[in-house]
């Protein structure tokens, strides 16, 4: 009776461990659902411009990419200028700029005035 007891244990034991094991297939949790169009394991990502797609449990979960800075619909990478302008006397130029910030692009807006001050009255006389 002992004998048969622990056969039996034994197979419960071994059943649990196999089941276990088959749970998860090529490092990918069978309970977890992979994304389909197009195809993607749970916690995999893709980024396409301005957005990054996130697989979470069978579902693509869109976001804003952050190391990219978006602008009109279009992605900038860092270190980059998105828009820059000269006004009609060619004294101010304006432009934004794509920069990094930690770990995440940011849109820096600079002013630069290149022509020289007016003289004051105290300088004509």
């Amino acid at each position: 009776a002992k004998k048969m007891k622990f056969a039996i244990l034994s197979m419960i034991v071994i059943a649990c461990v196999l089941a276990a094991s088959l749970s998860e297939v090529g490092g990918v949790k069978m309970n977890e659902k992979t994304c389909t169009k197009p195809k993607g394991n749970n916690g995999e990502s893709r980024t396409e411009g301005c957005l990054k797609q996130t697989c979470k449990n069978g579902v693509w979960r869109p976001s804003l990419e952050e190391t990219v800075c978006c602008y009109d619909r279009e992605a900038f990478t860092t270190n980059t200028a998105i828009l820059t302008t000269t006004s009609q006397d060619g004294c101010t130029t304006t432009s934004i700029d794509c920069r990094l910030d930690g770990d995440k692009a940011r849109m820096v807006f600079q002013v630069e005035n290149s022509c020289p001050k007016p003289a004051t009255e105290n300088q004509v006389e």
